[in-house]
Parts: C-alpha cells; structure tokens; sequence
C-alpha cells in the first residue's frame, strides 16, 4: 500500500534551502549584471534581425526561469515563516511553473548567442531543474498549467466553433 506523504512529511532540509536560494540571488544579479553590460554592447552593434530576434527570446526565457526560481522561494520562506500555509503553498499560482518555457531545449551550438549569455542559460536552467526536484519533493506531482496557452486554446477553440 502507497503512503501519500504529508507536507510535514517532506520538509527539506533549512540548510540546503537557503544555500540554494542564495545561489539563486547571486545567479539573478550576475545575469542583471550581465544584461546590463550586454545591452550597452550590443546596442554599439548592429545585430541582424534572425540574430536579435533570437537573443531577446533567449532574453526571456532567462528572465522568465530566474522569476520561477525566485519567486518560489520567496514562498516557501513565507511557509517557513509562517505567512503562509504549506497548503496555500502547494496551489497553481505559487507552485514553479513555466516548464515549457523555461526547460526548452535551445540550440547554443549555432553560435548566434554569445558564449557567456550560453553559459548563464544553462546555469538558469540546471537550478530551474534543481528547484523543480524541491517543489516535486515537497508538494508532489504539478500540472504544468502555462496561462497563456489556456487562453489561446480557448481563442482557437471559439473561432472555430460556428
């Protein structure tokens, strides 16, 4: 017979929390850091468009994999702090999401994206997936909802009914 573990079941351990949210922080100020200093270069030169397009959406998966990251644990320390329920924790709206954007897999090896912008991506992603594990650890299997895709779903979905 399968136990189904309780939040109080899965708690993970303080220490390797706060390690890996300070790793976190400090991964989200050197890629800022490095946007900063990208942006002004890269503003000196001219990009063609394929290239352009390509690094601002690599932009933002960045962007968009370090907010996940972020904002999770800012909720598990409103848990530990007691601002928050692990139940309330464990709903759509505060669990990591954005797998579909921030796990895809991206061609680096075409050499449009300048090489440290690659090695940040794959730092993002590598603790997207670490933090993925936490979230699976402690509150079980999630439904990847993208919002986004919901809504555009239901766009299709209506335009095409008579």
């Amino acid at each position: 017979m399968t136990q189904k573990n309780t939040f109080e079941d899965v708690l993970l351990e303080p220490s390797f929390m706060e390690k890996s949210y300070k790793e976190a922080m400090l991964l989200t100020q050197e890629v800022a850091d490095y946007f900063e200093l990208e942006n002004k270069s890269l503003s000196e030169e001219s990009l063609n468009v394929r290239s352009s397009v390509s690094y601002a959406s690599e932009t933002m998966r960045v962007s968009t994999c370090l907010m996940q990251i972020m904002s999770w644990f800012l909720v598990q320390k409103a848990v530990n702090n007691g601002e928050m329920t692990p139940e309330q924790a464990s709903v759509s709206p505060y669990r990591l999401g954005a797998f579909d954007i921030c796990l895809a897999e991206v061609d680096t090896e075409n050499g449009i994206l300048p090489e440290q912008f690659v090695i940040y991506l794959n730092k993002a992603q590598n603790l997207y997936r670490q933090v993925a594990r936490m979230d699976h650890m402690r509150y079980g299997n999630s439904e990847a909802v993208n919002m986004v895709h919901n809504m555009l779903d239901q766009i299709k979905k209506n335009n095409n009914e008579p």
